[in-house]
């Protein structure tokens, strides 16, 4: 009896074990910090720092706004995710990790085409991810710098638009032509300073040169897709991706009117002018750059990367609106349902899809919360969150263990989600909300699909509606809704540790130590009668 028994409890174990995961390497020691900027010129570009000679605001009232804000093109660009593009701890752990599990050099030449693009130019495709990291090479230095003045300004108007432009396909050309809005340009100084001419090209203030490396898909699989989705939106063509990202306004929103340069002296102000910030979601990223510069040692001014998050917290604040409709008592209950209207030009939340959004809830009654949907708890973690399973869409919302995220996820061969896009093989997810006029056609049909939004009749280019039915709310109840974003989750900061390189180790080590909290895109109050 007793080895019956032995016997049964081994194969239980047996069993059990099978069922658990192999353990993890231990964590290898951080990555080396990154090697500081440094100049580099070669037959094709010159690093930033050498624009900054002209381009960048200095002591003087040239290229700043009436209140006295810094608004040259170096200036506004540096403390942007443009120019940290190749130093952003996220993005590197992620290509480790995609290195890891797969062709190391195949995830360089798709990765670095468009976070290091010069770097992958000046190489022909062939600069490694190593030698960004700690390389002197001149292209290693130009690829530090992200997506560069040079790089940007260099893109020729051939192949715009189509196809082959998407994913880094942009055109270079090797006759150092530097293109900007303007007519009328003074060559001469920057022909003698850095041996490249100003030309004047109606393409820079088009969406198409955002295209190139805003519209990516890899293996068939659309990673992130916010050209297709403006050019499906109301707001195309009038309005193209710098009407919002390279405004042409000061903070007061008064149309600016500068010299695009401080040397030589005298030149004439141009409009339009715009102050090249690239505005985006990004002020958790900017936040960690700033606390770890002596790790990111990215160069860039404490103060400016300060003034870069608080205009990315603002820039999410003008996304959404929330409004309420259909409040009414159901018995001892209530319902009402929360709109919120997108007010972009692409998917809400777009970009790489580890970005959600989601509404917040609480109602209150005696000064005592009787409801609350969205919170996150002690962990930092949403309900539902890491289940393991792809989140599903909600039109209501019933109970308090249920929460709307707005956002896409990419999953795996066994459909599982994944933030590795070398790794997906499909949109497992996109319930994000569509901006207006949305009506895409021919192949833009099905790269920019919704899926996983069924019976929802509220889902409509430029909003979507959640509704709330609550069990029992005193009269008079009061009711506060946020509508919150994140940039990513805390599990995803987890599963990126899973991946065991120094950069992840890096990365996990930066955002432990300051989380990712969620901002205040939108808010509302109302009362229930």
């Amino acid at each position: 009896m007793r080895r019956h028994v032995a016997l049964a409890l081994l194969l239980v174990a047996l069993v059990a074990g099978c069922d658990e995961e192999e353990p993890l390497p231990p964590r290898p020691p951080p990555q080396a910090a990154l090697p500081p900027p440094s100049a580099a010129t070669t037959d094709t570009f010159a690093d930033s720092g050498q624009c900054a000679q002209c381009h960048l605001a200095d002591a003087g009232p040239v290229l700043r706004d009436p209140a006295g804000h810094d608004i040259s093109p170096v200036g506004t660009w540096r403390a942007s995710m443009m120019s940290l593009a190749a130093r952003d701890p996220f993005y590197l752990a992620v290509v480790s990790e995609e290195r890891q599990e797969g062709d190391a050099k195949q995830v360089d030449s798709t990765c670095l085409r468009c976070h290091a693009p010069a770097g992958h130019v000046e190489t022909s495709g062939a600069l490694t991810f190593e030698e960004l990291l700690t390389g002197k090479s001149p292209a290693a230095v130009l690829g530090r710098d992200g997506v560069t003045c040079a790089l940007c300004h260099q893109i020729k108007s051939d192949r715009l638009g189509t196809e082959t432009s998407f994913t880094g396909g942009f055109v270079i050309g090797p006759d150092r032509a530097i293109y900007g809005p303007h007519n009328s340009v003074v060559t001469e100084p920057m022909q003698f300073f850095v041996n490249f001419t100003p030309t004047f090209a109606s393409h820079m203030g088009r969406s198409e040169v955002c295209a190139t490396c805003h519209t990516v898909i890899v293996k068939g699989v659309v990673e992130q897709a916010t050209y297709l989705e403006w050019r499906s939106s109301s707001l195309s063509p009038g309005k193209p991706c710098q009407w919002c990202h390279v405004p042409q306004v000061d903070e007061a929103q008064n149309a600016l009117s500068e010299p695009i340069s401080k040397f030589p002296a005298g030149l004439a102000a141009r409009t339009p002018y715009g102050r090249h910030e690239f505005m985006g979601g990004n002020a958790y990223l900017l936040r960690l750059v700033a606390e770890n510069e002596a790790w990111v040692q990215s160069g860039i001014p404490a103060a400016d990367l300060q003034r870069a998050i608080g205009a990315a917290e603002a820039h999410l604040r003008s996304a959404a609106k929330l409004t309420a409709v259909g409040v009414e008592r159901k018995g001892g209950g209530a319902a009402f349902r929360i709109i919120v209207e997108n007010q972009t030009g692409h998917k809400l939340p777009t970009g790489y899809p580890s970005r959600r959004m989601w509404l917040h809830v609480v109602v209150r009654a005696n000064g005592k919360v009787v409801f609350e949907s969205g919170a996150l708890d002690r962990a930092g973690r949403l309900a539902g969150d890491d289940d393991g399973r792809v989140r599903k869409h909600l039109d209501v919302v019933s109970s308090q263990d249920r929460v709307q995220v707005w956002g896409a996820t990419l999953v795996d061969a066994d459909d599982r989600p994944t933030h590795r896009a070398l790794a997906a093989r499909r949109v497992g997810r996109d319930d994000r909300i569509l901006p207006a006029g949305f009506a895409p056609t021919g192949m833009d049909v099905t790269r920019t699909a919704t899926i996983g939004v069924f019976s929802d009749p509220d889902f409509q280019p430029g909003s979507d509606g959640v509704g709330f039915t609550l069990g029992s709310v005193p009269v008079d109840a009061e009711v506060e809704v946020t509508l919150l974003y994140q940039t990513l989750t805390r599990d995803l900061i987890e599963k990126i540790d899973r991946g065991r390189t120094p950069l992840t180790t890096q990365f996990v080590d930066m955002a432990r130590a300051s989380p990712p909290e969620p901002v205040t895109m939108a808010e509302l109050r109302f009362t229930i009668p």
